[in-house]
């Protein structure tokens, strides 16, 4: 979890629990989607490292911008010096920035999905590699517990003043050169805060690699779900038009039967829903269809993966197969394979009593999302969404910053409004970032997709997902994702070759 270890499934039995876990296995990174009441982050991780990978604390500043405000907490960071040549003529810093995930551990500078590519690179140019935790992430949590009032020094601005201080910290600390270039690193959120840091500290950060980062805030979303449902008929990654058309007229299908008493009794029947009578909730209703009745993981696609229905070619096969039944059954065919039989339970009251609890981990990403960049994925009428249209529209995101935060539906709106005019969204205008993002990843919808100047290039990897490029190469690896690495560290190398 968390990596679905530290999620919380709100709408689910334990047992369903468990058994879901190992058909999505463990997963990391990637900024978290909602799927029946719960945050979903993608990305398997299952590399091993060496344990010559250092991991320690130093002092950070609870505040960067109230100077009467004295207070600290001990912030993370890894350090990895295999490669660093010292003081040479050219003297090169990897950073890879930390994020929303779940806590950083010692395969982050080794093998993991957060940073390979800079590792892969850093033996050619000698770097010193380090990656900084994310404040409130992991044990960097300023505070004993996730209260709403602990959040107050919650926000990207205070995570960046955090990259600008372990600067300064490690310089003194390893007794860096000050001309040392950096470099920073990241994907997905941590692709983002890369990208800000070379924005707001171009005197310290050199340059920036960031990929799959969605820079446009939104509060509705309506393009994560209309990339899924591209992504469901890319036949280069195994889907089809036939595919998509049963994933939509299943979920019609059941849109229709929720309009009746009968209908829902049925549907509880097919999908073997927990409580009876649960679907004649409206709000239990959006949390069944409105993001999916089933898992399809569009995001974390992996066409090496080995577990059942793990990607987009394998849940094709499925939907495809008419032999199954009417699309609604090849579903409901599915959804009993992800949960292992066990039963299902959508109930919204526990997903907001769930969101609510102060030690729940999972209540920091979302508090960002609330008032700072939104991200919600609303599945509305007339969109190209898979899903039950109608169901997930904003009113349900609003809802639980209001009901989780006490963030008013006209605060969230403020706040995003209000990080797109001070960062720039995908107009950001800073120098010497690449911008890459994967072909069927739904949050290239809100990503840096064209070019906002000449110092800012962007790239588009065919058939990839969330950063998989970031991961450790492997044999199995598309040929279009292992030329975007070399991209990326042709771009890199062309930049600090420049004088």
């Amino acid at each position: 979890l968390g990596t679905l270890g530290t999620e919380y499934f709100f709408k689910m039995s334990l047992a369903a629990l468990v058994v879901l876990l190992s058909v999505l296995l463990a997963v990391v990174n990637g900024i978290p989607h909602w799927h029946q009441g719960k945050l979903v982050h993608d990305h398997s991780s299952t590399y091993q490292t060496s344990d010559d990978r250092s991991e320690s604390f130093f002092v950070q500043k609870l505040d960067h911008f109230n100077r009467q405000q004295d207070g600290t907490f001990k912030q993370r960071y890894f350090i990895n010096n295999t490669h660093w040549t010292g003081k040479s003529e050219s003297p090169v810093v990897f950073l890879c920035v930390g994020g929303e995930g779940p806590p950083l551990d010692r395969t982050v500078l080794s093998a993991s999905v957060h940073c390979n590519d800079m590792v892969e690179l850093a033996p050619k140019y000698g770097a010193m590699m380090f990656a900084l935790e994310h404040r409130y992430y992991g044990p960097s949590n300023p505070f004993e517990d996730y209260a709403t009032e602990n959040f107050k020094y919650l926000n990207s601005e205070q995570a960046l003043g955090d990259i600008a201080s372990f600067h300064t910290f490690a310089t003194d600390k390893f007794d860096l050169p000050k001309d040392a270039r950096w470099v920073t690193w990241g994907g997905s959120y941590p692709g983002m805060m890369a990208a800000l840091a070379r924005l707001r500290f171009p005197n310290l950060i050199y340059a920036s690699v960031s990929s799959s980062s969605p820079l446009q805030g939104a509060v509705d979303m309506p393009g994560y779900n209309n990339v899924v449902a591209a992504s469901m008929k890319a036949v280069d990654v195994g889907g089809s038009q036939a595919c998509l058309d049963a994933i939509v007229a299943g979920h019609k299908d059941i849109g229709e039967k929720l309009d009746s008493k009968e209908g829902r009794q049925s549907l509880e029947e097919t999908f073997n829903v927990c409580t009876p009578g649960a679907l004649h909730s409206s709000k239990n209703r959006e949390q069944f269809a409105g993001d999916g009745v089933v898992y399809l993981p569009v995001q974390s696609n992996d066409p090496s993966c080995t577990t059942p229905y793990c990607d987009i070619a394998s849940i094709c096969t499925l939907m495809t197969n008419e032999t199954v039944g009417s699309p609604l059954d090849r579903l409901a065919s599915l959804a009993s394979i992800q949960h292992m039989g066990a039963c299902m339970e959508p109930n919204y009251d526990a997903m907001i009593k769930g969101m609510s609890n102060a030690a729940n981990p999972e209540r920091v990403w979302l508090y960002q999302t609330c008032t700072e960049w939104g991200f919600y994925q609303t599945c509305n009428v007339g969109t190209d969404c898979p899903y039950t249209q109608g169901l997930h529209d904003i009113n349900v995101d609003y809802d639980i910053c209001q009901q989780a935060f006490g963030v008013s539906p006209e605060q969230v709106n403020y706040q995003i409004q209000h990080g797109n005019a001070v960062y720039g969204g995908s107009d950001i205008q800073s120098s010497r970032i690449i911008f890459t993002n994967g072909q069927i990843d739904p949050w290239q919808a809100n990503g840096v997709l064209e070019e906002p100047n000449a110092e800012e290039p962007v790239l588009m990897v065919t058939g990839a997902s969330h950063h998989f490029w970031t991961h450790p190469s492997l044999p199995t690896d598309s040929a279009a994702v292992n030329e975007a690495r070399e991209i990326i560290w042709k771009q890199v190398g062309d930049w600090l070759e420049q004088k």
